[in-house]
């Protein structure tokens, strides 16, 4: 099947050549390059690409000059880009991978690239689905009414978590995860010491709730921040001692301040 296009170099419109099959044809270069120009469409639409068989009175007619202009720049072009009825060059300029591909250099027929362009589309949309999904998974808000799953023990040689799972003992937050949540809620890392992830953990585990693993992060967060403002909200305890002082090792004997006035004191 013949090509619909085809190729031109960069340097075609300044190609050397052209002033000099001008010159020697004794034509302007503009007719040098429109029937060069026919003749690249004639070789690539012929079953043998590369091969001329436009007539000259046909490129005379195209471009309304006479038959004997024509002739001259045909003749004058053989030995310098043509070689008969074949354009020289054809198979450097106009390779083979635009039509079935070429397994010696690895290039991909028309065919390939429309497959490889079908496989991209389809793995692109596979992606906006996956994302679409995620969105609506529900948000994090503690209550029985998210998603359940089956509780699994995660051993050693458990399988990376990548989607919802229910919170187990031997659950780890990712530190670079949590160290960049702790930073946006402006809390310091060494707040999630292991106590307080052991409080987490058990707690949560308890109710077989499935999370991703960012919502249990962020929930961490949460949990580890509601702590920290509880923690600040509660009074420091004060003990008044008489006196102003505090007794440091068993009653006072020279303090006085315990007398009371009896019969005997009058």
């Amino acid at each position: 099947m013949a090509n619909q296009w085809l190729r031109l170099w960069h340097d075609m419109p300044n190609d050397p050549k052209w002033r000099t099959i001008a010159r020697v044809s004794g034509q302007p270069i503009a007719l040098v390059q429109a029937i060069y120009l026919h003749l690249l469409v004639d070789a690539s639409r012929n079953v043998t690409r590369g091969h001329v068989t436009v007539t000259t009175e046909d490129l005379a007619s195209a471009l309304d000059v006479t038959d004997e202009r024509v002739e001259s720049v045909l003749s004058a072009m053989q030995g310098r880009v043509m070689d008969g009825d074949r354009l020289t060059g054809w198979e450097a300029r106009q390779p083979l991978r635009e039509d079935v591909g070429d397994p010696q250099t690895g290039a991909k027929s028309a065919a390939q690239r429309k497959r490889d362009q079908r496989e991209r589309e389809r793995a692109n949309a596979k992606k906006v689905a996956c994302h679409d999904e995620s969105r609506n998974v529900t948000p994090d808000k503690d209550t029985d009414t998210e998603v359940k799953a089956p509780l699994t023990p995660a051993g050693e040689d458990a399988a990376p978590v990548t989607g919802l799972f229910p919170m187990h003992l031997e659950w780890v937050p990712d530190q670079v995860q949590l160290k960049a949540r702790a930073a946006m809620a402006g809390l310091a890392l060494d707040l999630f010491d292991r106590e307080a992830i052991a409080g987490f953990v058990i707690h949560h585990e308890a109710k077989g709730l499935a999370k991703t693993e960012r919502e249990w992060l962020a929930a961490l967060v949460n949990w580890v921040k509601r702590d920290a403002v509880q923690a600040a909200a509660r009074p420091a305890a004060v003990v008044s001692f008489p006196g102003g002082q505090r007794r440091a090792n068993g009653p006072d004997f020279h303090d006085t301040s315990w007398r009371t006035m009896t019969e005997y004191d009058l």
